[in-house]
């Protein structure tokens, strides 16, 4: 029987305190193949929790490849080959940082951009990088395209996923949207007219500028992408988040989607780009169809990223350029090598093929959507609703809030900040701010967990949004 130090008086859960003590008895070879891990039963009645907590516990083992399931025989270990720990000399560890004096440091971070970095399989993506690390090819160069095996992956991904019709011969593969639209930048010979949404994703708006692009704002119409506004600008290029619109949340309608396609059919030379941005996180109804997946004239330009779905620091995206497009991208863009390291590509291929990628999806939403409904249940408890106003809820991994009282937003910003919480603007979203724009801010519910959301709710009411 394994005996676990559990403690109660940790907001750490139970479920996780047994996974982390295993597997780390694993990862020393105290526990090793072929070895058996008692029952759920027996060692919930040893710990005194309920069964549940150990089950959890136990299918968190296995869906990260420590332990397999075998019906009817129970729980094995698993030859951990690629586990070994490194040895770190102590000239490599850096000195502790002395703690903040900062009186605004943060304490609450709300931040919309976030992703929740504690339940990544690490030790998955460490056992595949190792396999990797012996293969030759990753040292080699690759195609400027982006390794094929990658680009097959990510095709049968967004085809299973989101509808979207390519293959690996139109995929391109990138350092992120930055890069990716800089390509285009390229393709388009800096010289293209692009329609954006405002408010909108201004970093996508500055690359676009600083890489010689003409922008025209088009301010939303009900929360949505105006086509007809489109009509009447000079555009032939158009920027749309059409699934989950950033940052508002609102997804275009179908009638929008088709007047927005054939738009585009109008001339030869007019293309959208469709940033699926949050595609992989909505908490209620079925997921929302790519636009890409409704063209049959070849005008969508179609990119994602991994940085939501994974992490932003692996720095990889893709876009799926129409079949027309692809000869004029390998004429203009065919000398610029791809900048995604081959190993990076290669673990992350062998991420997707492993059926881990779906995995850690399927993970991650249903913890964000219990951070969702959490947060949401709190600004209910902790808010009058004739103080704010909730949008943007049900998908992303943010929430909207738009506040009706009497503080300006700076004066919000500058409460916030006192009270060591981090919240987001929806004012510097804009290009051009409207004159009936009031305080709204972006709460971002991926970074913290239930109980600095609780107490980060409870103070935002108490000294920030609500004056006494």
């Amino acid at each position: 029987m394994i005996t676990i130090p559990l403690q109660a008086d940790t907001n750490v859960p139970m479920y996780l305190q047994i996974y982390e003590y295993i597997k780390n008895e694993i990862l020393t070879g105290n526990l090793s193949h072929p070895g058996r891990l008692p029952s759920a039963r027996s060692l919930a009645a040893n710990l005194q929790v309920s069964r549940s907590t150990v089950d959890n516990a136990y299918e968190q083992l296995v869906a990260e490849g420590y332990v397999e399931a075998e019906e009817k025989r129970g729980y094995f270990i698993n030859p951990i080959t690629h586990a070994q720990r490194f040895p770190i000399s102590e000239e490599t560890i850096p000195p502790a940082e002395p703690a903040s004096t900062d009186p605004h440091r943060i304490q609450y971070d709300f931040d919309p951009d976030a992703v929740d970095t504690i339940h990544f399989p690490y030790s998955v993506w460490k056992s595949i990088g190792r396999n990797q690390l012996d293969n030759p090819i990753n040292f080699s160069s690759g195609s400027h395209l982006g390794d094929y095996s990658l680009r097959q992956a990510i095709s049968d991904y967004l085809h299973g996923s989101r509808g979207v019709n390519c293959n690996p011969d139109n995929i391109v593969v990138g350092a992120g949207l930055d890069h990716l639209l800089q390509m285009l930048c390229v393709l388009f010979q800096r010289k293209a007219v692009i329609a954006m949404e405002d408010p909108g994703y201004l970093s996508a708006r500055q690359v676009l500028i600083s890489n010689g692009c003409r922008v025209h704002n088009i301010p939303l119409s009900q929360g949505a992408f105006d086509v007809e506004a489109l009509q009447r600008c000079p555009a032939d290029i158009c920027y749309v988040t059409p699934s989950h619109q950033f940052p508002m949340g609102s997804v275009l309608t179908i009638t929008r989607r088709q007047a927005l396609l054939a738009w585009a059919a109008e001339k030869p030379d007019r293309y959208i780009i469709e940033d699926d941005h949050d595609s992989e996180f909505r908490y209620r109804g079925k997921p929302i169809p790519a636009l890409q997946s409704l063209d049959h004239n070849q005008r969508v330009i179609y990119v994602g990223t991994f940085s939501k779905a994974i992490s932003p620091a692996i720095r990889t995206g893709y876009m799926v350029l129409p079949e027309t497009l692809m000869s004029l991208y390998q004429e203009r863009c065919g000398g610029y090598a791809c900048p995604v390291s081959r190993f990076g590509q290669a673990v992350l291929t062998d991420f997707i093929r492993g059926g881990y990628f779906e995995k850690h999806l399927n993970r991650m939403r249903k913890i964000y959507k219990s951070r969702h409904d959490h947060m949401l249940q709190q600004l209910r408890c902790h808010f009058p609703d004739t103080l704010l106003d909730i949008s943007a809820d049900h998908a992303g991994l943010y929430m909207i809030l738009h506040y009706h009282g009497s503080l300006t937003d700076s004066e919000i910003q500058e409460r916030a900040a006192a009270n060591h919480i981090r919240i987001r603007s929806l004012k510097g979203y804009y290009a051009a701010l409207p004159a009936d724009y009031q305080p709204a801010f972006l709460l971002g519910f991926a970074n913290p967990d239930t109980n600095q959301i609780r107490d980060g709710i409870a103070l935002l009411a108490e000294k920030v949004l609500i004056p006494s």
